[in-house]
């Protein structure tokens, strides 16, 4: 097993990237650094029980966890697309695309998910590979090579980091969704201190906006870019400064404008689940738009009922947040 841990971490180390130093700088090793963060995000899966088969699908998490990565380490840069690293990683050798259709030819590039989607199943890895990437100890070393490799030194911090926080909101995401009744979850949330915050804030938005399925709670919109940003966050209902309570019943899923507007109290919702406006809403100026149609709309609320807004916690925002 130790020359076969030996020849994987060579071939991380020395992954086919683009290395045009014109486009590239020393932030990510003067190399483009889409292979190492999808390597990076597969490790993360594994790491949170996400991958049990030796199958890696293109899903929301996936494109979350890159996108991460991709802003923590490059902020100021173009967006990463998912799709180039997910289609060229097969150029490297043990990561194998499974088209979804016989005698279907990939051809030399595809570069959108929704195409890369019809195409394929996901990516085989090398049996070898996935049963190393079973255990802990491997996952870390090969980590560890993917980030001393492909980034500056001043950035394998942040990568670290950005590493640890998905990890963690991965698990304590799953914990929300699994006991939606338990205000004790975030006890169970082991990791330190200086993580904390994030892995809550990042985890309780991955089981708020899974629950609504990315609808806004009050206005209905569902939209997502090509390579999968969201318009809709996840809005505490009762403030976690108030009860440190991120149950998702204490959320709602709700897009930019929708989530300004509550948190602002010129929308509460009522105990028979329907929007109420404040009559703010229409004063001075105001050109509210559509927001003036959705008073006494019922909201879009979650398939599972243990999700559905908690009704002390819709009061509570009426009557110390909501304008009359």
């Amino acid at each position: 097993m130790g020359d076969v841990i030996d020849d994987y971490a060579k071939r991380f180390a020395r992954l086919r990237t683009n290395r045009n130093r014109k486009v590239w700088s020393e932030v990510t090793a003067h190399q483009a650094p889409h292979k190492p963060i999808l390597l990076l995000c597969v490790l993360d899966l594994f790491d949170s029980g996400e991958i049990r088969e030796n199958l890696v699908e293109i899903t929301d998490d996936l494109a979350a966890l890159f996108s991460r990565y991709w802003e923590r380490a490059l902020p100021f840069n173009h967006r990463g697309n998912l799709a180039l690293p997910f289609f060229h990683l097969q150029g490297d050798g043990f990561w194998h695309l499974l088209p979804r259709h016989e005698n279907n030819g990939l051809g030399s590039q595809i570069t959108s998910l929704p195409r890369l989607q019809e195409e394929i199943i996901g990516a085989r890895l090398d049996e070898d590979l996935y049963d190393l990437l079973r255990l802990k100890e491997n996952r870390d070393l090969l980590r560890g090579i993917l980030i001393e490799a492909y980034f500056s030194p001043e950035t394998r911090r942040l990568v670290f980091e950005q590493s640890v926080i998905n990890r963690g909101a991965l698990v304590y995401s799953e914990e929300l969704l699994k006991h939606p009744e338990d205000h004790r979850v975030r006890e169970t949330l082991h990791i330190e201190e200086a993580y904390r915050s994030a892995v809550r804030d990042q985890g309780f938005r991955r089981a708020v906006v899974s629950a609504y399925a990315h609808r806004c709670a009050l206005c209905g919109i569902r939209v997502r870019t090509l390579d999968w940003h969201t318009a809709v966050t996840a809005a505490h209902i009762v403030p976690w400064s108030e009860t440190q309570d991120d149950r998702p019943a204490n959320g709602m899923a709700l897009c930019r404008m929708c989530h300004w507007s509550f948190d602002e109290g010129l929308f509460g919702v009522s105990q028979g689940y329907e929007v109420v406006a404040s009559r703010q809403l229409n004063v001075l100026d105001n050109l509210p738009g559509y927001l003036s149609s959705l008073e006494g709309r019922g909201i879009v609320a979650p398939t599972q009922k243990p999700f559905w807004p908690d009704t002390k916690s819709l009061q509570w925002h009426l009557n110390n947040v909501f304008r009359i």
